[in-house]
């Protein structure tokens, strides 16, 4: 009676991926590529400014910040 674990050996070379190999790899592919469409579309729904209004953000500075933590006895 041989050892199970030379009943179960299998040559390296012998061993491939195969059909669920591909399976897995091509779901990754079409994965990315709808996750890619789908970030440009909306990437091109995003309206920016390109001038880059300079008093917006002193406008921010100007306002007293609000106290957020708990209240002091």
């Amino acid at each position: 009676m041989t050892p199970l674990a030379l009943q179960l050996a299998v040559e390296e070379s012998k061993v491939t991926p195969g059909l669920l190999g591909f399976v897995v790899v091509a779901a990754i592919a079409v994965a990315t590529w709808l996750l890619l469409k789908s970030m440009n579309k909306q990437l091109k729904r995003v309206d920016f400014d390109e001038d880059g209004k300079p008093g917006a953000t002193a406008d921010r500075a100007a306002e007293p910040e609000r106290d957020k933590g708990a209240p002091v006895a």
